[in-house]
C-alpha cells in the first residue's frame, strides 16, 4: 500500500517554462518603460543646464554693456571680454569669438540675445533656447523662447512649460524654420 500512495502523490518542484517566460516578459516591459522615462528626465536636466548657461552669458553681456558702453551700441562683446568662465568649454567652429561650446550645447552671443543650441555629436539636436536682453528694447520678451527643430524638440519645449508655439503643430518644425515656443 505504501508504494501505491507514493505513485499518486505528484510533488512539484520549481517553475514551468511558461511561468518563467511570463516573468521575463513583464520585466522587459517594465525596463522599457523605465528607460524611456529615464531618457526624458536626463534631457529635461540638460534643457535646464542649457537655459542656465544662456542666462548666465546674457547676464555677463548686460554687465559688460553697463560697464563699457551704452545700450545703443549694437556691437556684441567677444567672449574673452566677459566676466564669466565655464569648465570644459571648447572653441566653436562657426563663431569662435562669440560662442561657448560645452558637451551638449553651443551658446552664441548675438545682438540682443544669446542662443543655446542643443548639439548631438556634430549635428544640431532637437531644440535651442533663446534668452533676450532687457537692454535692447526687448522688455516685452522677458521670458526665454524654446525653438523646436522636430517633434521631439517640440514635445520637450511643451513639457517644459513653453506651450504657446508658432506654428502650433510639430509637423512644421525644422532646423531652417523652427517652431518658436514661449511661456
Amino acid at each position: 500500500m505504501h508504494s501505491i500512495l507514493r505513485k499518486s502523490v505528484n510533488i512539484r518542484a520549481g517553475f514551468t517554462l511558461t511561468e518563467l517566460m511570463a516573468v521575463v516578459i513583464i520585466i522587459a516591459l517594465l525596463a522599457g518603460l523605465a528607460t524611456g522615462s529615464y531618457k526624458k528626465a536626463v534631457e529635461r536636466s540638460r534643457f535646464a543646464d542649457g537655459l542656465s548657461a544662456a542666462t548666465t552669458i546674457m547676464s555677463a553681456v548686460e554687465r559688460y554693456y553697463a560697464d563699457h558702453m551704452s545700450a545703443t551700441d549694437a556691437r556684441r562683446p567677444k567672449r574673452d571680454r566677459l566676466d564669466i568662465s565655464f569648465a570644459n568649454v571648447k572653441i566653436c567652429s562657426a563663431e569662435p569669438d562669440y560662442c561657448y561650446k560645452t558637451k551638449y550645447f553651443e551658446t552664441t552671443i548675438h545682438n540682443g540675445y544669446t542662443q543655446a543650441v542643443r548639439r548631438k555629436g556634430s549635428s544640431t539636436g532637437d531644440y535651442a533656447l533663446r534668452v533676450y536682453s532687457s537692454l535692447f528694447g526687448n522688455k516685452s520678451r522677458s521670458e526665454p523662447d524654446c525653438l523646436a527643430y522636430n517633434k521631439m524638440g517640440f514635445d520637450l519645449c511643451v513639457s517644459m512649460g513653453y506651450s504657446s508655439c508658432s506654428p502650433a503643430t510639430s509637423s512644421s518644425c525644422s532646423v531652417t524654420s523652427p517652431c518658436v515656443c514661449s511661456r
